[in-house]
């Protein structure tokens, strides 16, 4: 499992974060996920069985939710090479499912069904930069909405693709927590909100900081 590390002030290590976010009222901790690149789920374990959360919100999931056991057995029984959308398999979401199943904890999606596209076909066509911008904002918008839908009922772990969680995202700049715990790769001790297939090295450790908007 990679190395984390908890660069708060007023919080010395891992051990301490409990304490840290019931203490200030933490209500949000938003885990940049790479989609399948790292081996993100023993984090992510750790995390939540630290700050015990009400809800899981998850980007993978779309606008789907699994709300009990039961929810999760008729998920979980899906043949694994089952499409789940146009970008992503059963298979592929199945360790996040079994993950809250694991903490009885109800997993909702947070972003718009199959992208925003009709069929597979879009793996094909090529974006313009107009058109990705477009479609990011749409997504984005979504993801803050959710987020803030159940922020207001709980506490929340959202786990987003990384890129959506980088400085000046509309997901960040539109939640209303303002104090929110986020957890992401790091790689030398900067964080990385950019994934890339070819990258030899993605992350070295995980970094866990407490962000404030102003």
């Amino acid at each position: 499992m990679y190395k984390i590390e908890v660069k708060i002030k007023g919080c010395k290590n891992f051990e301490e974060l409990a304490d840290f976010i019931r203490s200030k009222n933490i209500r949000l901790i938003l885990f940049a996920e790479t989609h399948g690149f790292l081996n993100e789920i023993p984090i992510q374990k750790k995390i939540i069985q630290s700050a015990n959360p009400d809800f899981f919100l998850y980007e993978m999931l779309e606008e789907s939710k699994i709300l009990n056991i039961e929810d999760a057995q008729r998920f979980l029984s899906k043949p694994d090479n089952k499409d789940f959308s146009v970008i992503s398999t059963y298979k592929e979401l199945k360790p996040t499912i079994r993950l809250a199943k694991s903490f009885n904890l109800p997993i909702i999606g947070c972003d718009i069904k199959n992208m925003c596209q009709k069929d597979k076909s879009w793996l094909k066509k090529k974006f313009s930069r107009e058109e990705a911008k477009a479609l990011i904002k749409k997504r984005e918008l979504r993801q803050s909405k959710i987020i803030n839908q159940y922020t207001s009922k709980g506490m929340v772990f959202a786990s987003l693709g990384a890129y959506h969680l980088r400085r000046g995202s509309i997901t960040i700049s539109n939640l209303k927590e303002k104090n929110f715990i986020m957890v992401s790769p790091s790689f030398k001790g900067k964080e990385v909100f950019l994934i890339r297939a070819n990258q030899k090295e993605l992350a070295d450790s995980y970094s866990v900081k407490l962000k404030k908007k102003k």
